[in-house]
């Protein structure tokens, strides 16, 4: 049996471990709590991004971002206006956003929906059917979000514009977090992720690279990289995709639970004995 065969025998089985059961541990659990197609693409791009820091500080940040939608986050972005929007996040932080920040991210997102029918609506007509990933989708996404940005939405005279929250691969980070609402977006339905964008193909995804993907994928040889940035999202897809060629960003999910639910750290690596990724893993004590 080569590496590459164990290797997709151990992330199959880390897979099937780590599903809907672990949803509450994750920011897209929370999206989970709408039932419309519409209403999760809205939820989802606030939620996503949110998902930077630790897991139950974004979850908490973004059920205090969506506490004021209400039962429909598409009806509320509509219906929203810059100032009204302005003052009624006026107290919202988290981390480094600020409520101009939720503001024009839930203005912007009604925008799009009145204009297009949907979030998808937009994306499918930024979407190249015929490119091999989403890089060129996603760079068009980013760039239409922040061309509406308006400085009016700003409460920090040091910092302006919204490109930290809407990333593009275009600036070379890796943009982990619309990576991550794509993925949410595009693959399943499967109790995890929604398959609400049925014209992208799974096959084209780029996996969200964090910190713990970044740990994981260096510990079993998924990447040479050490800057987690999109190059390395990439390589790892790449690497990924030679175990599921269709979907390969389906490791995702189960991937990062050992790290947020701290059962492999930098610190504490957990029982390798138990562990199911132990015949595969640089550092596993065997």
């Amino acid at each position: 049996m080569n590496r590459d065969t164990r290797l997709k025998s151990c992330l199959d089985k880390l897979a099937d471990g780590y599903g809907i059961a672990f949803l509450d541990s994750d920011p897209v659990g929370i999206v989970h709590e709408y039932t419309d197609d519409v209403d999760r693409e809205v939820a989802g791009l606030i939620v996503s991004a949110l998902a930077y820091g630790g897991a139950v500080q974004i979850r908490n940040s973004a059920r205090a971002a969506l506490a004021p939608a209400g039962s429909s986050p598409a009806s509320f972005a509509m219906s929203l206006k810059p100032v009204s929007a302005m003052k009624m996040f006026a107290t919202f932080k988290h981390r480094w956003t600020d409520g101009g920040d939720l503001a024009f991210l839930f203005w912007a997102a009604g925008r799009i929906v009145d204009e297009y029918g949907s979030i998808g609506g937009l994306v499918r007509s930024l979407d190249d059917p015929g490119a091999s990933t989403v890089e060129e989708t996603m760079t068009r996404f980013s760039a239409w979000v922040t061309s509406r940005y308006e400085p009016s939405f700003s409460r920090s005279k040091s910092r302006g514009g919204i490109s930290y929250l809407v990333p593009s691969p275009a600036g070379g980070s890796a943009c982990k977090r619309l990576a991550m609402y794509f993925r949410w977006m595009v693959r399943g339905p499967d109790g995890v992720d929604f398959g609400l964008w049925r014209f992208i193909e799974p096959s084209r995804l780029i996996i969200p690279v964090d910190r713990h993907i970044a740990r994981m994928a260096t510990l079993l040889g998924l990447t040479s990289r050490v800057s987690p940035d999109w190059k390395m999202a990439t390589e790892i897809t790449d690497a990924l995709r030679r175990l599921d060629p269709d979907d390969p960003v389906r490791y995702d999910f189960a991937l990062v639970r050992p790290g947020i639910l701290r059962e492999c750290t930098t610190r504490s690596r957990g029982d390798c004995l138990t562990c199911l990724l132990r015949t595969v893993c640089g550092e596993a004590v065997r």
